[in-house]
């Protein structure tokens, strides 16, 4: 955000547990949060092997290394396809809840300063560089480096760059290419040719280019993320360590807004409630005025209540990664000035994911208001929960919770030798995984003797002195 009294984004960055939670801070409220796990990455490029093609679907089912098949349209791809065919693809979805893997055959390699398109011939520069001089000279530029009919699409971030700094970030992305070509020329079994960075990577690398505060808890990830300012020369003040006995989130009361999210039930501030009902066809949201300003005009009452709820829907749903249809009840109103202000407050609040993102319905002849929001992930419920319904962790959740506060508890003064108890499956993923034995050391010195307690939750453990 601009200077002029208004909060800064933070980012918050817990990375002590084998996830890594981000939470972006916006206004003093938790608005976005972040689980990544690893694994694959939105525009990992992949050498594939056609498994089958569905003329139905006017597409074909790509084997990949590591990964279910994808699904990759024809109009994904130059030329024909056909069964047993090697195909060099790209990532465009990853797969969640029931959808898989989406792919394309149009490569887009990125870098931190210019996206390289192989075969895209075409050179193109931020529309927002206006400068007659400046354009004609990295023009000149991009043209001298450019071979293959690889296409370049500069980034904003580039422009200032020197004319070594460009050529450097071509052969890199050009490198990458060129492995492709390789894997593509001599095929053995489905490959994953070049990892992508993530695009929560690229949002905490933008974040801290641009100057905003980041705190982070995790040795090894400040580390990173100070190697990467260093490398470009940027100061390193707004990226901060989190010290103390108190976990991050739990001393930025970061968990008691993760919990909140993972229910149904939200206040509103100066009353009233919301209740968010997340299924697999669509979202349900009610609007409930309860007995909030009881002794007001019904309509003025219902409109002012429907406006604050607006700003808080919109909040949950991004902050829960709702997508799909989402169908909203609001309190009552007669008047067409109030739906009017009721929409506009919608609108106003989703700002620029109208550009795509986010598609208005409207309201309906029953008086509900509809919008779909395009679906971006797993939701926060199906990334943490077992179900919807069920207020339980799922194991993974379980034992990083487990890991979390066992590190925290080595903090507040245990260390050496302990025993610590978990429940069966717990005890089982602890044994398989040498990057969860390595968080214990650090935190006590030497491995815990871990037993299993049948007794115990899957998220809840037990520690003893030995």
């Amino acid at each position: 955000m601009s200077a002029g009294g208004q909060n800064r984004d933070r980012l918050l960055i817990d990375a002590i547990a084998l996830e890594r939670r981000v939470a972006l801070i916006r206004n003093d409220r938790l608005c976005r949060l972040w689980i990544d796990r690893g694994g694959p990455a939105r525009f990992d490029i992949h050498l594939g092997r056609v498994s089958k093609i569905l003329p139905e679907m006017a597409a074909a089912m790509v084997a990949l290394d590591g990964l279910e098949d994808g699904l990759l349209p024809f109009d994904r791809h130059d030329g024909p396809l056909h069964e047993g065919q090697w195909v060099v693809v790209q990532i465009a979805r990853l797969g969640f809840e029931d959808k898989g893997v989406k792919l394309t055959g149009r490569i887009a390699i990125e870098g931190v300063g210019m996206i390289l398109r192989p075969g895209g011939r075409l050179i193109e520069l931020p529309r927002k560089l206006k400068d007659a001089q400046q354009r004609a000279n990295l023009l000149a530029i991009l043209k001298n480096i450019q071979s293959h009919d690889h296409g370049i699409m500069l980034r904003s971030g580039a422009t200032d760059w020197d004319e070594d700094a460009i050529a450097g970030e071509y052969r890199l992305l050009s490198a990458q290419w060129q492995k492709a070509e390789a894997a593509l020329a001599n095929p053995r079994k489905p490959l994953l040719v070049c990892k992508a960075q993530s695009e929560l990577d690229q949002m905490i690398e933008r974040h801290l280019m641009a100057g905003q505060e980041c705190l982070v808890e995790g040795v090894d990830e400040f580390v990173r993320l100070r190697g990467i300012l260093k490398a470009r020369g940027k100061a390193e003040d707004h990226l901060l360590r989190h010290g103390g006995s108190r976990l991050l989130f739990d001393d930025q009361d970061i968990e008691a807004d993760i919990a909140n999210a993972l229910i149904s039930k939200v206040d509103l501030a100066g009353g009233g409630w919301i209740a968010i009902d997340q299924a697999t066809a669509l979202c349900a949201i009610d609007v409930n005025g309860a007995g909030a300003d009881s002794g007001r005009d019904p309509e003025s009452r219902a409109i002012d209540i429907n406006l604050r709820a607006a700003d808080e829907i919109v909040q949950q749903i991004r902050l829960r990664n709702i997508g799909g249809l989402v169908v909203i009840d609001p309190l009552r109103m007669k008047s067409r000035a109030g739906r009017d202000k009721f929409d506009a407050a919608i609108k106003a609040a989703f700002g620029p994911e109208l550009d795509g993102a986010v598609q208005i319905g409207g309201f309906t002849r029953l008086g509900l208001y509809e919008f779909s929001r395009q679906r971006a992930g797993e939701s926060l419920a199906a990334r943490i929960l077992v179900t919807r319904d069920q207020a339980q962790l799922n194991a993974v959740s379980a034992l990083n919770n487990v890991l979390r506060n066992v590190v925290g508890e080595s903090r507040a003064g245990l260390a050496g030798t302990v025993c610590l108890y978990v429940a069966s499956g717990i005890a089982q993923r602890l044994a398989e995984s040498d990057d969860a034995r390595q968080i214990l050391i650090r935190a006590f010195g030497t491995v815990p003797q871990i037993l299993a307690d049948p007794a115990l939750e899957n998220d809840s453990y037990r520690l003893e002195k030995n």
